[in-house]
């Protein structure tokens, strides 16, 4: 069968680069010095268009400063197996009449304009502007240094290579797919309009053959499995925030599987490489949620060109900024069982402006304000002063916390605060005085009735209360230290931004430069902290006392395919509004199973599991419970059925290799598989709230290409209706 016109084009193009590269390797190989490299590019630049010489200087100080050792010419070299992943082809009219040329875009820069090979780094050539603001057919007129360009886009294709081997191609007719058998498919543009969703997804009775992951609806196996890269997918609004270095704090907003932490990570790469002193590794930081994120994105980055840039999540590096600021609390315990009242209490935006106005009292005490213990005092003295707490709460516009909760967290932070604070420079604090509990009948009997303990206390810390000491020692003392210098990044990404306080926030944007360069990725569709005082962006802003913020949606959804997105926006219900509106890939109908129970569901998981690890061996998959109770029966079960690379996630020690990770729901927000299996979906264990609508919905759309959801009792009532029935 033949080629269809696109790819064939295409699929010749690829093998003349990856021929030049191969043949430039081979000559590479006998190279005793790169003089005669050099001055080949020095010959180039003289010749070359104005908009291309950036690149090969900047290609030049590479091989200028390259040691001589042969394997490192080579590392310096473009990856044959993924070379580019968009294709150009320009017309423009200049002194020297009409030309055309073709312009690839990839990860770096490579330049040979005497075999015609042109790739150029998506950061850093200016040409690559004109793929990301500019359709197939317009014309353009742009700026390169101090000239103007005009002329038109002849071809702009977008392109999945892997392996050496084109495996899709993206153009205004639509996508070409390459089949297994290596023939090619069409897959025409389509509009998706998602509104209502019920009813209009493809039915499990309408695929051949039931029950085997990777097969789809027409019975083929792995339906465009290769996703395009996300440098590929940025529309005109989303390059020019992330290539701008004075944009400031920008919001990055976008549903699960819209790219929303690859584009932050980009912004950040690409502000190294186009400031790589002033955004140098060690001047950048990114702060998420989870060991998870945190192995994910240390992975990402070096792939963008960007290796050394601290990645934590917050937790650790609060732990580690305040036994730095605070070494005398350094060996307190911090607790795990702190009530969901206290929880409330430290994370509203209220108890932040009690401890902002206690700071600036304390300004006027020279005593207090030279004190290393000033802050620890300024803390302690708000979280056991109800009555101001009382007040700051109900002066803040997020929910506030009831009568009964606030005297009960108020009676938890007097048990324990004074404890710290009387905990000294040099002591240590298993030695601190302990303290009585006040006697307060009305908060005894909050207390008593919720079972905390009334006995005297070891200085004991709860969670919260790294970022309130961090931020109190902002306020009373100034910027947090690194030896005797200010730490002051110059960009700062924090992801999945909604689930941190205000704060945390608060604490992590006083840590950067007076530019301001923030990166915020989130979702509140993807919520998994309900007690923290989120109430939406502006609100947030509001809370910091921060202005003119960027908040940029992102619309598309590209992981999941428009089957799985289907089911989870109406898994979320009322809040499906923040979820993006189109879903351009199709792929397998999500299937649901009702078993009797776990035992039978582990049967028929695993004969599946078995049977699609011979079928695809690098497939990644992700059987996700709610409890870990739950996951370790279905791994158990699982692993004494033989399914091969099985693994039980633990604590997010997840290590991103082909195989099926056992884990729990909250464990793998923010990461992505090829197939997902959703176990014990059931009424008891998601009910009709709005935690188990966020966990479920997070759950589901880790799938790109494949969705199970196995029910082994009542199904959760907040499946859609067709799902269940279609299952009976």
């Amino acid at each position: 069968m033949s080629v269809p016109e696109v790819p064939a084009a295409e699929q010749s193009l690829l093998q003349r680069v990856l021929d030049h590269l191969a043949a430039r390797r081979a000559a590479l190989g006998n190279t005793k010095t790169y003089d005669t490299e050099l001055l080949s590019l020095r010959d180039q630049i003289a010749e070359a268009r104005l908009e291309d010489v950036p690149a090969l200087l900047a290609q030049m100080e590479r091989l200028a400063g390259i040691s001589a050792q042969r394997n490192e010419l080579r590392a310096g070299l473009v990856d044959p197996n993924n070379p580019y992943f968009a294709h150009l082809k320009l017309r423009e009219t200049d002194t020297r009449g009409v030309r055309e040329r073709d312009v690839l875009i990839g990860k770096t820069t490579y330049i040979d304009a005497e075999d015609n090979v042109r790739i150029v780094d998506w950061r850093h050539a200016p040409v690559s502007q004109i793929y990301y603001r500019y359709a197939e057919g317009d014309d353009y007129e742009e700026r390169f240094g101090d000239r103007d360009v005009e002329g038109e886009v002849v071809i702009r294709r977008t392109l999945t290579i892997d392996k050496g081997s084109l495996r899709r191609v993206g153009c205004p007719l639509g996508t070409y797919v390459r089949n297994p058998d290596e023939t090619w498919r069409l897959i025409q543009p389509k509009q998706v309009d998602l509104s209502g969703g019920q009813g209009k997804a493809t039915r499990p009775h309408e695929s051949s053959v039931r029950g085997m992951l990777g097969v789809g609806p027409d019975g083929e196996q792995r339906i465009d499995r290769h996703l395009p890269e996300i440098s590929a997918l940025l529309d005109p609004r989303q390059f020019d925030l992330i290539s701008r270095t004075d944009a400031g704090i920008v919001v990055i907003q976008g549903g699960a599987g819209s790219g929303k932490t690859t584009i932050g990570l980009h912004r950040l790469a690409f502000l190294n490489y186009q400031g790589p002193k002033k955004f140098a590794p060690e001047r950048l930081m990114v702060v998420t949620t989870s060991p998870g994120l945190v192995a994910y994105t240390s992975e990402v980055l070096p792939s963008l060109g960007v290796s050394g840039v601290a990645v934590k999540t917050f937790g650790r590096w609060a732990a580690e900024m305040r036994k730095t600021h605070f070494p005398w609390l350094a060996h307190l315990p911090v607790t795990d069982d702190t009530p969901t009242a206290v929880s409330k209490l430290k994370k509203h935006p209220g108890v932040l402006r009690l401890l902002e106005v206690r700071a600036r009292e304390a300004q006027g005490d020279p005593k207090l304000r030279t004190d290393p213990q000033g802050p620890v005092t300024i803390w302690a003295e708000a979280l056991t002063d109800l009555d101001a707490l009382r007040r700051a709460i109900g002066a803040s516009s997020a929910p506030p916390l009831t009568e009964a909760e606030l005297r009960q967290a108020h009676r938890w932070c007097s048990e324990r605060c004074p404890a710290v604070a009387d905990v000294r420079p040099g002591e240590d604090p298993d030695e601190a005085p302990s303290h009585d509990v006040h006697d307060d009948d009305d908060v005894r009997g909050d207390y008593g009735i919720d079972g905390l303990r009334t006995e005297e206390s070891r200085a004991t810390l709860d969670a919260e209360d790294e970022s309130l000491l961090l931020r109190t020692y902002q306020l009373a003392r100034g910027p947090l230290r690194k030896g005797r210098e200010p730490i002051q990044f110059e960009h700062l990404f924090i992801d999945e931004a909604q689930d941190f306080s205000v704060a945390e926030i608060a604490t992590l944007v006083d840590v950067t430069t007076q530019r301001r360069s923030i990166t915020l990725a989130g979702d509140t569709s993807q919520r998994l902290v309900l007690d923290n005082g989120f109430r939406g962006w502006e609100e947030l802003f509001q809370d910091l006392g921060i202005q003119g913020i960027h908040v940029e949606p992102l619309k598309i959804a590209y992981r999941s395919t428009r089957e799985i997105m289907e089911v989870a926006r109406e898994v979320l219900g009322p809040m499906a509004s923040a979820l993006p509106s189109v879903a351009p890939r199709t792929g397998a109908p999500v299937e649901m199973f009702l078993t009797p129970g776990p035992g039978v569901a582990v049967a028929q998981i695993a004969e599946a599991l078995r049977s699609l690890a011979l079928r695809e061996p690098r497939a990644t998959v992700a059987l996700i419970a709610r409890y870990a109770d739950q996951a370790d029966t279905y791994f158990e079960g699982l692993s004494r059925s033989e399914v091969p690379n099985l693994r039980r996630v633990r604590a997010q020690d997840f290590v991103f290799r082909p195989g099926v990770d056992v884990t729990e729901i909250r464990d793998v927000k923010g990461l992505e598989y090829d197939y997902v299996i959703l176990v014990d979906v059931n009424a008891s264990t998601f009910p009709a709230d709005m935690e188990s609508r966020h966990l479920l919905h997070v759950g589901a759309t880790r799938a790109a290409h494949q969705l199970w959801v196995v029910s082994t009792a009542a199904p959760s009532p907040i499946l859609p209706s067709w799902l269940v029935e279609e299952a009976v």
